[in-house]
Order: structure tokens, then sequence, then C-alpha cells
């Protein structure tokens, strides 16, 4: 009988080893790939509020900085792009925000890039409304109604992207 589970735990540990192995072979293999994908997604969403940005160097988030702001990339023609996640009362997730704020402090680009709220508040549609405006004005963009507390969220991000800008020493943001 003691044979029997001495077996029973050699053969179980084996088995956990070789699952082991294999899962650390598994993300050993995936884990460049998927951050691959996620620098292209970031990429991808930089270009689009700041197309005209020349290229992008990642900036050190500085102490003080928002919550909400999870990265910032300057550009090299001076703008600046944040990448921000908010979340709103009632989110099923964060709503992913890209920011792109051009030189003189106005905003350049707005990004959707991830939003899960089963009421749409016009993701391509309703964030263009920030363009042009800067940290003196963004707040006469009307929320959306029917989706109140996401978009009262997306004017949060903005708000601290523009806490950001001016921490990070962005120029005048007014």
């Amino acid at each position: 009988m003691k044979n029997n589970g001495l077996k029973s735990v050699i053969v179980l540990t084996v088995i956990c080893l070789v699952i082991t192995a294999l899962l650390a072979v598994t993300n050993g293999v995936t884990s460049p790939i998927i951050e691959k994908t996620r620098h292209e997604k970031v990429v991808s969403s930089l270009n689009e509020v700041l197309p005209n940005a020349g290229g992008f160097e990642e900036m050190e988030l500085p102490e003080g900085a928002p919550g909400s702001v999870k990265a910032a990339y300057r550009g090299k023609d001076g703008s600046m792009a944040v990448v921000l996640a908010a979340r709103s009362a009632y989110s099923s997730g964060d709503m992913g925000v890209t920011l792109g704020i051009a030189p003189d402090g106005s905003i350049a680009g707005v990004k959707l890039t991830s939003y899960q709220e089963s009421k749409d508040f016009g993701r391509d549609t309703y964030p263009q409304n920030y363009l042009g405006k800067n940290a003196g004005n963004f707040a006469e963009v009307d929320s959306f109604a029917g989706v109140t507390y996401s978009s009262k969220a997306l004017k949060g991000a903005i708000a601290d992207a523009f806490e950001f800008f001016k921490l990070a020493g962005g120029g005048a943001a007014e």
C-alpha cells in the first residue's frame, strides 16, 4: 500500500513538472509575439492621433502623474501623446484613450482604444468634439445623452492628460 501511495505522488509530480515545462515553453514562444502586437497597436494609435509627429519617444512618467495616465510619448515635432485608462460608474472595464496634444496645447487627436459599454456614444464621432480644444475650454464639450457616465469618464481622462501635459513641461496648455 505504501508503494502505491509513493508511486502516485511521483507520477503526479512528474505530470506537474511536464505541464510546467510546457507552459514555460509556450510562454517563451508567445510572449514576444504578444508584446510585438501590443507595441504595434500603441504605435498605430499614436500615429492616428498625431499623424505629423515624425516619430515618438516614450517618456518617463514623473512623480505625481495622474493614475489614469499609463504611458506618454513625445513626438519629434514637440507634440505629446498620452495613453490613459479611465473607468466610469457601471463600467465593465477600463476605457482606453489615446490623446494627442499639439505643441500649442490643443487636442490634435482622440482615439478610444477600448470601450466595453453596452451603449455606444459614437466612439468614432463623439470624441472628435474635443479636437482643437485646450485645457481652458475642453470642459465646454457637452456630455453625450444616454451614456453620461462614459462621456464624463472621457472628459476626466482628458483633464488628466492636460494635467500630465503641464506636469511634463508640455508648454502652455491654456
